[in-house]
């Protein structure tokens, strides 16, 4: 639910997998809702998925096959992932929320941009360093990014009531006003003239 009176800053995922699967998830705030744990949590994960407008009948025939956990939506990251001749990549250099969905996208990120400049430099010692710049520079912006949809979709109280209701006529209008996290990723610009037009702030 994003916006109206009954806004409550939940989210619903439904992801279809093979053999009639189903990958499901919830995003919440832990202080309004707890956390979800175990088989026996699972009735309370599905009433909580419809309350965030999910339809009912998409749990109906429900049988939980894999373990129902709850994670930290929270950003970790290393500043420059590369010293004496050791690079992190993927979760080990940054984790970004899982709630907007870049994991996998980051990681194979950091192993092309760490190859490309292994490739590039006859000094690995120098390429180490070209590869940790540049992977500082693409996480930040979508540290950015998360952080903007975060503020945007899920946070609650009525100056967000009210960004929402000021912003949401706006997207409907123009959808180029959303910056486009899943498609671009870091390719996105993320200065103020992008942010003022996403929160409708002209």
């Amino acid at each position: 639910r994003c916006h109206g009176p009954s806004y409550i800053g939940q989210a619903a995922y439904l992801f279809p997998q093979q053999n009639g699967q189903v990958r499901a998830y919830l995003i919440h705030h832990k202080a309004t809702t707890g956390r979800f744990n175990g088989q026996a949590a699972v009735s309370q994960f599905i009433d909580e998925s419809v309350r965030a407008r999910a339809g009912r009948e998409l749990y109906i025939e429900e049988k939980a096959r894999g373990p129902l956990a709850t994670y930290d939506g929270a950003d970790h990251w290393v500043e420059h992932p590369y010293t004496k001749g050791v690079a992190l990549i993927g979760d080990a250099a940054a984790s970004s929320d899982p709630t907007w969905g870049e994991g996998m996208s980051l990681t194979l990120r950091d192993v092309r941009v760490l190859r490309d400049a292994l490739l590039s430099a006859d000094d690995w010692e120098t390429a180490g360093h070209i590869y940790a710049a540049a992977h500082d520079q693409h996480y930040q912006v979508i540290h950015t990014l998360d952080n903007w949809s975060t503020q945007f979709f899920l946070e609650m109280g009525p100056e967000a009531d009210a960004r929402r209701a000021r912003a949401f006529p706006l997207l409907a209008e123009d959808p180029t006003r959303l910056p486009d996290l899943l498609g671009l990723g870091p390719a996105v610009s993320t200065d103020e003239t992008v942010r003022r037009r996403f929160f409708g702030e002209e």
